[in-house]
């Protein structure tokens, strides 16, 4: 996947008009980026993104399939990340010393990441902002030669890990009292971002963490105006795209920002917003304390990660053959068991060869749709979004758009149009609910037939493959086979829990699976099991940093808490459930919440929160 990746990211550079100069400066040299353009030489992961990021897009609209130590560096960051965020030096030293040997570190991104890491460990130990700053400094030259500031002046393209690190900069410029010309260096910032990452998914993963910081100096220069301006700008980017962070620093600024300028009503607002945030967190007996520093590292992941490791042990037991039989003529039985234990990375061809032999198709290892165009992955996001938020009119146009766009004798492109346009008959009324479970189940089996055990879920599903399981559970409860539907949820979470990869970096699936799960679990009564997995679901939902669907999982618990005979507790969940979903502007839940608190507590719930209809 990285080798195709590196095609499409050659093509949607040339379509940018961009030279290679402008992407691979400072993070590798053009002739290594000339040989992962024409396919001829993978790089890792982090590598590949920030190229990506350099060109204002994302890989999290596209599933990768990464080695096993590929994931476990991925993870480390993330583990780094909250060691930050919990002040915990001791770990973050540890964490530290473990995770250098995961990357290489002749790669500049690695040694920036490293050399920022570092930097960080000093504010984390003695809030020693001098020695972050000079040691952020010398991370950020790492990939960009010369002045950073005329870098920004000049336009050059950054890439997240930058960005990020210009703000840590800054930050301890401030702290530090040498304010002279920030805010100007910010907005310069702000203008990249907005100009270059046009990619809404990747954009708010920096600008909503610029927009704090400017808004901020904005307030210290007592321009209360602009500081609002600048942070709802902020604010309206993280609800665009569903994401999380820093919503809490952003509402803290917006308050202050109200307060001054004497906005009651939209201050009042905004305090119900930071309750609801603060009860999210309650609710998942998580712990919440702004940190700015490790919110500039933090943001909303989207996409799914798969280990080829485990990739080839699930397909080889599904297919009942052992080690000897799928290696013959093509490596050494020895070489295969370290591959399944995640002690090796696998050949790329060899790869090819005993998955082709386990009959999964070169073509359809991915699982989603396969395309040389980025914009058909950006599209499929858009239609995602529209469909979610009730447009059905625009869902339905990009729809089209996406299969006139794609090589349907594909047959994971097949797959997901087959599927999409089943459900839409579905919905019209043209078929029923159990014919479409048949023509979804034909769909699933073009890419996962059931293993020669009988056994129906032996992997990961890939991202279309699981949106079918979903929508043939969702048929099975609307017509009140519960119990079956419930079945494939379990199905589907001990498939995940088997797997070495958290279900953080199975962020989409995820946000469906655990609310629906929850959902379904308590109209079968089984309110115990539902009130776990739905805190479990909260937790999902604070690790990906997606707060868009965290109010579909509190309006669930709210109904197991009824049940429970606890009204309080069942209103509270409700409440906050109905504004979060508000909040990120999902009309079509709304509806939904709003009639139930009316028919629940005989309240209109907008009155309650004091908002407007």
């Amino acid at each position: 996947m990285i080798q195709q990746l590196g095609v499409m990211l050659c093509k949607e550079r040339e379509k940018m008009g961009e030279k290679q100069k402008s992407i691979a400066e400072g993070i590798l040299s053009i002739s290594d980026l000339c040989r992962v353009e024409r396919g001829e030489m993978e790089i890792d992961y982090f590598t590949l993104q920030a190229l990506f990021e350099r060109l204002g897009k994302s890989v999290d609209k596209l599933e990768l399939a990464v080695s096993s130590s590929e994931y476990e560096s991925i993870a480390y960051r993330d583990r780094i990340v909250c060691s930050i965020a919990e002040w915990n030096y001791e770990l973050l030293e540890k964490l530290i010393s473990e995770y250098q040997t995961y990357i290489d570190k002749r790669r500049p991104i690695h040694r920036q990441y490293m050399s920022a890491l570092r930097a960080m460990a000093w504010y984390v130990k003695d809030r020693d902002y001098a020695s972050c700053l000079h040691g952020m400094e010398q991370a950020l030259a790492c990939t960009l030669d010369g002045d950073w500031r005329q870098k920004l002046r000049s336009g050059q393209r950054l890439c997240s890990q930058e960005i990020w690190i210009i703000l840590v900069i800054t930050y301890c410029l401030w702290k530090l009292g040498e304010t002279d010309r920030l805010s100007g260096q910010m907005e310069q910032l702000d203008s990249c971002i907005v100009r270059y990452y046009t990619d809404a998914e990747e954009q708010v993963k920096v600008y909503p963490h610029c927009a704090w910081l400017l808004g901020s100096l904005y307030l210290e220069q007592n321009r209360v105006e602009e500081a609002y301006i600048i942070c709802k700008k902020g604010k309206e980017c993280l609800v665009e795209n569903g994401s999380m962070s820093p919503l809490w620093e952003i509402l803290e600024l917006e308050e202050i920002c109200l307060e001054r300028m004497g906005r009651q009503e939209e201050l009042a607002w905004c305090r119900v917003c930071q309750e609801a945030v603060a009860f999210l967190y309650e609710a998942a007996g998580a712990h919440l304390e702004s940190n700015i520093m490790a919110a500039f590292m933090k943001s909303s992941f989207q996409g799914e990660l798969i280990i080829t490791n485990e990739l080839v042990r699930d397909l080889r037991e599904a297919k009942g053959l052992s080690q000897e039989e799928l290696c013959v003529n093509i490596c050494a039985q020895e070489t295969l068991s370290r591959i399944e234990k995640g002690k090796r990375s696998p050949n790329k061809k060899k790869l090819y060869q005993m998955l082709k032999r386990m009959g999964m198709n070169r073509e359809n290892y991915y699982g989603f749709v396969e395309a040389d165009d980025y914009e058909l992955y950006e599209k499929v996001r858009q239609f995602n979004r529209c469909y979610a938020r009730g447009r059905q009119a625009e869902a339905e146009k990009l729809l089209d758009e996406i299969e006139n766009g794609l090589d349907m004798t594909k047959t994971i492109n097949k797959q997901y149009i087959g599927e999409e346009r089943i459900w839409r008959q579905v919905k019209q009324g043209k078929i029923s609910r159990e014919q479409a479970n048949q023509q979804l189940w034909e769909m699933l089996c073009l890419t996962m037939p059931p293993a020669d055990s009988g056994m129906l879920v032996y992997r990961i599903p890939f991202r279309t493959e699981y949106i079918i399981w979903n929508k043939m559970a969702i048929n099975l409860r609307m017509d009140n086979k519960v119990k079956e539907a419930i079945c494939i949820y379990e199905r589907l979470m001990q498939c995940y829990q088997r797997s070495k990869v958290s279900m953080q970096y199975h962020a989409v699936p995820g946000l469906t699976l655990y609310i629906n799960y929850t959902g379904f679990l308590e109209d079968y009564n089984e309110l115990e099991k539902a009130e776990q997995i739905g805190k479990e679901g909260l937790n999902h939902c604070l690790a990906c940093c997606r707060g868009d669907m965290a109010g579909d999982v509190l309006a669930n618990m709210s109904l197991i808490y009824g049940k429970n005979g606890l009204p309080d507790v069942e209103e509270k969940y409700l409440r906050y459930g109905y504004c979060l979903v508000y909040l990120y502007d999902r009309k079509n839940v709304m509806d939904i919440l709003r009639d139930a608190y009316q028919k629940n507590f005989h309240k209109n719930i907008e009155s309650v929160l004091h908002i407007k209809s």
